[in-house]
């Protein structure tokens, strides 16, 4: 009886295909069981409250109410507007501080601030020349700034004040110092105005010629410092300029002369 050849086996390892087809078939079906059981939030919503109105109908109306109201707190919440800034002449002053600060002007411009008023000095360094009464380009910058930032306050300006002043010199030039310091006041005044920024009869321009030094006349520096021009922005309600206080306390009815002399004990000089 002949033998029977036995079979040779290949590909033992056959099985783990069939293995790995079972796993990528159960991996993909519970994959669909997890997207089939994914139910979506407002649907879900949408059932429940479907269930509620018909077993607990008062229940679902206060539930409804309940959203309404909320719903319409968080509209209004989002409608409110933002309060709006305030804005008085600190901006003024913060514009211009920050201007003179990029631009190296501290030593040729300086900027004071009080609850009543701001204060602006300019050298002659920065507006005039000499004797001159044309205004240079440096101080048409910082002119510039300042009528951006009138724009902005005007609503909380009494008025702006510009003061002209000289400095006096070996030789008589009373007559010219005087009208001089009174033209480069009315030049800025002008410079100003032509801006168009805030109402003109808030401006005022003064020129004090040489009777108003901060410095030493007995000296080329100081007679550098005391050749100037100053503007004073003030506030709403405090005015700076004797003329103004003199035309309120006239409207106001009061012309008793100890009140216009107290008065006059508070001008800026």
């Amino acid at each position: 009886m002949a033998r029977r050849k036995k079979r040779k086996e290949n590909g033992g390892a056959s099985w783990l295909e069939t293995y790995s087809d079972m796993v990528t078939l159960l991996l993909t079906f519970f994959i669909m069981l997890y997207a089939m059981s994914t139910i979506d939030a407002q649907k879900f919503a949408a059932i429940v409250a479907s269930f509620s109105k018909e077993m607990n109908p008062e229940a679902y109306y206060q539930m409804m109410e309940a959203e309404a109201a909320e719903q319409e707190t968080v509209s209004s919440y989002e409608e409110q507007e933002e309060p709006e800034e305030i804005e008085d002449i600190d901006v003024l002053y913060t514009l211009l501080k920050q201007y003179i600060d990029e631009n190296e002007l501290a030593g040729q411009v300086e900027i004071s601030k009080s609850e009543e008023y701001v204060f602006i000095r300019f050298s002659d360094s920065v507006t005039f020349r000499g004797y001159s009464d044309i205004l240079e380009q440096k101080g048409k910058g910082v002119l510039d700034v300042l009528a951006e930032g009138l724009a902005m306050v005007d609503e909380y300006i009494e008025e702006v004040v510009i003061a002209g002043h000289t400095a006096k010199v070996e030789y008589d030039m009373t007559d010219i110092d005087r009208s001089l310091s009174t033209n480069r006041a009315n030049v800025v005044l002008r410079y100003l105005e032509n801006k168009d920024v805030i109402d003109p009869a808030k401006y005022l321009a003064i020129g004090y010629g040489l009777y108003s030094p901060i410095a030493d006349n007995s000296t080329a520096e100081g007679r550098a410092k005391n050749r100037r021009v100053e503007i004073y922005i003030s506030r709403k309600g405090h005015p700076i300029s004797y003329t103004r206080i003199i035309q309120e306390t006239i409207n106001n009815g009061k012309t008793d002369n100890n009140d216009l002399e107290y008065r006059r004990d508070i001008y800026i000089e």
